[in-house]
């Protein structure tokens, strides 16, 4: 696959990048569990990677009196490990297993004096297997893995956009390692009462009213790269609402709005369309949830 650098939508097909995603994604749940060891803040807000100029990072991460960050570079393809006593670690990025490469990553913690053993177990995904135990060998596709994440930075920056004109309480615009995606998302100070039976994650990211648009790459269930946006708890008749752009429908599986990503693609001005996907739901949502109207300031100039 050839993808221009420069290139600010490009072409995801979802069975080309699914190997080599199912690797890139058990790699980041193993390097996102570090942020685990950080305060833990409301709805996960402390978990999420970060996306930078280079791929993503955990940020800083307290170790002692000091702290770490561990940094996804993916114009070089590699990892870092980087600590404030002047450590540090590497692993380059290139076909291998799941076990290899999170066993990589131990190797590299270890070499900057990050002593972490994190849960082996992948989080939110269909039939998961222990990190040690997925063997099998997997590709890495360097175009594939560099579309990916030239996307998320396309939409981190229309989402800055949207993120900047919300006067409530929000989190930073950030990938869940455990979903896969990126995602911004809203809270109106309500809280919610748990759900029945929901685990120990969802009872955590699902306690307050809140209104999230993001973007996947596709799974098992939707194998597709979509953006998607939902309002929880879902109001009565939001399925019922027109939203922009054309294209842009409610999923009765997913429970959300959807717009295609290669629908997005297709459009003459894909970051106003996008923009105006995130703008329409949210309103969508906002609108029949009984948000406060003040909570939206007004729009910035493009």
């Amino acid at each position: 696959m050839a993808t221009s650098p420069t290139d600010a939508w490009p072409s995801l097909p979802y069975d080309a990048f699914a190997p080599t995603g199912h690797l890139l994604h058990m790699g980041l749940q193993a390097i996102g569990k570090l942020s685990l060891w950080k305060p833990f803040e409301p709805e996960w807000a402390n978990v999420a990677l970060e996306v930078t100029s280079r791929g993503l990072t955990t940020g800083l991460v307290p170790l002692g009196s000091g702290a770490f960050s561990v940094d996804v570079d993916l114009l070089a393809h590699e990892i870092r490990c980087d600590t404030t006593s002047g450590k540090t670690g590497r692993v380059a990025l290139g076909p291998m297993s799941v076990a290899e490469l999170t066993g990589r990553i131990d190797d590299m913690l270890g070499a900057a004096g990050v002593e972490a053993r994190v849960n082996r177990m992948p989080q939110e995904v269909p039939h998961p297997v222990p990190f040690d135990e997925d063997r099998q060998p997997r590709p890495y596709d360097r175009a594939l893995v560099h579309a990916w994440w030239r996307i998320l930075v396309s939409v981190h920056r229309v989402m800055q956009r949207y993120h900047a004109r919300f006067r409530g309480k929000t989190q930073p615009i950030g990938l869940m390692w455990g979903t896969f995606d990126l995602r911004d998302v809203r809270y109106d100070g309500r809280p919610v009462p748990p759900e029945s039976g929901a685990g120990y994650i969802r009872r955590n990211a699902m306690d307050a009213a809140q209104i999230e648009v993001g973007w996947w790459s596709g799974n098992e269930s939707y194998p597709k790269p979509a953006f998607y946006s939902f309002t929880y708890p879902q109001p009565e008749g939001v399925e019922h609402a027109k939203v922009k752009p054309a294209g842009s429908r409610w999923d009765p599986t997913l429970r959300e709005f959807v717009l295609d990503y290669d629908d997005l693609r297709a459009c003459a001005h894909p970051e106003a369309d996008l923009l105006g996907f995130f703008e329409s739901t949210y309103l969508a949502g906002a609108e029949r949830a009984g948000w406060d109207p003040k909570l939206i300031g007004p729009a910035q100039p493009v």
